[in-house]
Parts: structure tokens; sequence; C-alpha cells
């Protein structure tokens, strides 16, 4: 995603006190704080007719935010203004997004889809460390509201960085992070013995192994060696295991040949490498290295 893909304009707040935002494709948005007076300016301004949309409570002071959709965003919120939901009563500023059509036109007029974004939003805004207080669930959609929620998503997604709301987005499919069992189970299914499992470590076929699914950065997926993980790496003795995507089991003997002409990578305090998913391979980088380690993916 990009401005050059996905425009973005915003209004300066005026008098009114609203601030107003839009993409050059599907979304509209609008921010202020916690006001029936706004809200009627707002209302005007839709020519007094029901829009549809998703609707976004923040409590600034505790980081608190409840996700939710409705047909008459107006009447909602006003709801939500004279009688706070419980579980956020101390709310204070509220946004609001569609995509500036009325209910007889806007796609977000279909309840499926505006619960399917509603959905992704509050687990959007958990991975951004929100607190989310609303609830949601996953919605069966047809093919026609799949591609529908795939453009809001795509623009959401470009909208919610731009505006610096967030400054994470979750992993692609084929780069999602497995659970604990999950990748207990893969690694029994290739006949792995499994001993002292915990969240970062396990011993593997009598192997101290270490488990690290990285930290998104531009580069890819950062792993970072450091203390013992660090010393191991350097006597080449173990596994990493890496649960995305599937389960790669990685000798370290690999990851050292990969820094093996960097003489001082083992005098600094961490070593890093990075993680890259590419259309037909897995690469392992450190610096200028790099190393294909797709055949170690169970």
């Amino acid at each position: 995603m990009n401005e050059e893909r996905i425009g973005y304009t915003e209004d300066p707040v005026n008098g009114d006190d609203i601030w107003r935002a839009r993409t050059t494709r599907l979304i509209r948005a609008w921010k202020f704080e916690k006001s029936v007076e706004k809200l009627d300016i707002l209302n005007k301004e839709y020519g007094n007719n029901q829009y549809p949309g998703i609707y976004i409570l923040f409590e600034t002071t505790s980081n608190k935010v409840y996700i939710g959709e409705a047909g008459s965003l107006i009447s909602r919120l006003r709801a939500h203004t004279n009688t706070p939901d419980t579980k956020i009563t101390k709310w204070n500023r509220l946004m609001i997004i569609n995509d500036g059509r009325s209910s007889s036109h806007s796609d977000l007029n279909d309840a499926i889809i505006r619960r399917e974004i509603e959905h992704y939003l509050n687990e959007l805004f958990k991975l951004n460390k929100y607190k989310v207080v609303s609830q949601s669930s996953k919605q069966h959609l047809n093919a026609a509201q799949k591609i529908m929620v795939s453009y809001f998503i795509d623009e959401l997604n470009f909208f919610m960085l731009r505006t610096n709301i967030i400054n994470k987005l979750p992993a692609p499919r084929d780069q999602r992070e497995l659970t604990l069992s999950e990748m207990k189970s893969i690694l029994q299914k290739r006949g792995y013995q499994i001993e002292n499992l915990s969240a970062y470590e396990v011993e593997l076929n009598g192997k101290k192994s270490y488990i690290r699914s990285g930290s998104s950065k531009p580069k890819g997926w950062q792993i970072t060696f450091r203390d013992q993980f660090k010393k191991s790496l350097e006597t080449e003795d173990g596994f990493l295991i890496i649960p995305r995507g599937g389960c790669i089991v990685l000798p370290l003997h690999k990851i050292k040949q990969c820094i093996a002409n960097n003489t001082d990578a083992f005098d600094k305090n961490t070593i890093d490498v990075f993680i890259q998913y590419q259309n037909d391979k897995i690469i392992l980088s450190y610096k200028n290295n790099t190393i294909d380690i797709s055949e170690f993916k169970l």
C-alpha cells in the first residue's frame, strides 16, 4: 500500500472542531470530542439521512477502545453519548468511518460486511496494544462480500497507518505465528522428541533449542541472539525453531555459516538476523549475507 495507489486528504479542523479525512477511494472519516452538539452538526452534514458504518470510541486516559458498527451511525452514537456502555463509561473521543454514502447507496448497508470489518478492526487494535473492550465475531461471507471486505480492509490498513492510529499490521496468512500446541503437533508428527517445552525454549532430540517467531521489521522478521542464545549459536549447539508460516527447524550451524565472515559478530552484545518469506523460498539474512532456509520448513 502507498499513497500513489491510495491517496489521502485531511482537512484542517475548522470552527466546529471536527477533524475530517478521506482516501481517494472508499474511506471517509470524522473524529471529534464526545459531544451531542457535534453529532447534530454531522447529522446536518449527512442531510439528516441514515449513514451506515463503523465507529471507534476512545478512552484516551486508559488506552481503551470500543469498536462497533451501525446501520445508523448518528442514532447509535447518540445512544453511546447519552448512556455510555459499561465497558467504556469514560470515553472522550470518537471516530466515524464510512464510505460517504447514505444507507440507500452504501456498500456498508450490508450488516455482514460491517460486522466483518468490525471484527477485523477489533483484532487489529488488539495487535497494536489497545485495550479493546468491545466484542466481535468473524462472519460467513459470500463471494461478493469477500471482495468488498477486502477492498475496505486494504484501505483501512493504509488509513490507520497514515493517521498514526496503529503502527503494525497483521502478518500475511502464510506468515501467521503458530501457537505452541500447533508447533508441538507438527514436530511430533515429524518424529522429533520433545521435552521441557516452554514459550521460548525446548529440548529437541535431546538438544537445547530456541523458539523465536521474530519481530516484524522492514527487512523481514527480526530474530535477536543474546546471552545464552548467542553462546549456543557460537558453539553451533542446537536448533532455532521458527513457528511462523509453518514450522522451521533450523540448525544453529547453518545460521553461523551466514555470519561466518563477520569476524567481530560475536564480540557484540547482540546479533540480529532477518527471515524473509518470498514467493517460493525463505531467506535468512545477516547484513549482506543471505542463505536459503526453505529446506528446513517442516
